[in-house]
């Protein structure tokens, strides 16, 4: 019998190994897909799903639909996904001009103060690819509604929901968090805050820093991304710079994962008011990892963070003496929080369960 098969689309190359892009594409890889991905920019040499996946570069600009929309090649094609914003124009396009099963996963909602820089009608293209979709993926609860206003989806049923979370996360023991440690230059007996992905001041930047500076006991680890060589050496100049290791060299989606094991507190601040940074809860990648691991959090205050006071296994904080509080709170309940972790990863982020869901889900599509 003939493979079937899948082209999915991704944002940026970066994400080829992201958590909900992993599911997807391992997911496409048990219901015996072929799959083939399109990604802008620079081309991954190599990819961890094996030989079935083939890469291809797409651009996400007009001029390259003129080209390459009308193609023999999108009839090889039996379903069509692709992350938001930007690809899923093309994912609703194939699959209405060539009737082509299709899944969207809107883990980024850009509307409001965030509503990107795409004009109108490429922004309504990806919104009638969401609503005519056979299947939509968000990464929260929270975000369903957000998903429904949208895009006006109304009462639809086909939604699901898969964090930003790996459902087989790294390894983790204790050989492994000593390794990490002392390639940072510090000792099991330090106390690390961490920091990883966006670092700004919407991010928890200045809370971090500032905490850092005051307590001369505690340490932390950087792992940034999106900042300046400016903010860079500013980085490397303060005062505390030698309580801090900066990764400045972009780790992969695993490294950094496997590494979040060897921190004691992990920040998930989120003060930029547009309603997707309202509305992060499991969507948010580095709160799953640091959870998945074992690390308890500091997150800002938001309703979708509420489950983090619920299992025990973060505060929530609304200002830098809410951090300072939380951060003392959890260093004398660290232990306790800990085993936490392993029970909200197991019961309410639930990766393992809610993949089992996705794959049925395109299961179900190929027996259409």
């Amino acid at each position: 019998m003939k493979k079937k098969k899948a082209a999915h689309f991704l944002l940026i190359p970066e994400l080829l190994h992201s958590p909900p892009n992993e599911a997807i594409i391992n997911a496409y890889i048990d219901n015996e897909y072929a799959i083939d991905i399109y990604t802008p920019g620079r081309l991954p040499e190599s990819t961890r799903y094996g030989q079935s996946i083939r890469v291809f570069r797409v651009e996400y600009t007009w001029l390259w639909l003129a080209r390459n929309l009308l193609s023999f090649r999108w009839l090889q094609y039996d379903v069509v996904s692709g992350t938001s914003e930007d690809p899923l124009c093309i994912v609703g396009l194939i699959s209405d001009l060539y009737r082509k099963k299709s899944i969207c996963l809107v883990d980024e909602i850009k509307s409001g103060t965030y509503r990107g820089d795409r004009s109108e009608s490429w922004k309504s293209l990806c919104k009638h690819a969401i609503i005519k979709s056979d299947l939509q993926i968000v990464n929260d609860e929270s975000r369903i509604n957000l998903l429904r206003e949208y895009v006006s989806l109304g009462t639809i049923k086909g939604i699901i929901i898969y964090p930003g979370c790996f459902y087989n996360r790294p390894i983790r023991n204790g050989q492994l968090t000593h390794n990490y440690r002392t390639s940072w230059g510090f000792c099991m007996e330090d106390f690390i805050i961490g920091s990883s992905g966006g670092f700004n001041l919407t991010a928890g930047a200045d809370w971090l820093l500032k905490y850092v500076g005051e307590d001369k006991e505690v340490k932390s680890v950087i792992q940034p991304l999106g900042v300046s060589p400016l903010s860079m050496f500013l980085l490397k100049s303060l005062e505390c710079s030698n309580r801090i290791y900066i990764q400045d060299k972009r780790m992969d989606w695993n490294e950094a994962w496997e590494s979040a094991q060897a921190l004691d507190i992990g920040i998930c601040i989120y003060m930029n008011q547009a309603p997707q940074f309202q509305n992060m809860g499991i969507s948010s990648n580095r709160l799953c990892m640091f959870l998945a691991m074992g690390v308890p959090v500091i997150a800002s205050k938001q309703d979708s963070f509420q489950f983090l006071e619920d299992y025990g296994c973060g505060v929530m904080v609304e200002d830098y003496n809410g951090f300072k509080d939380a951060v003392g709170y959890i260093k004398n309940n660290k232990s306790v929080m800990m085993e936490n972790c392993e029970k909200c990863f197991h019961n309410y982020i639930a990766p393992s369960a809610r993949y089992q869901i996705l794959a049925e889900r395109i299961k179900d599509l190929k027996r259409r």
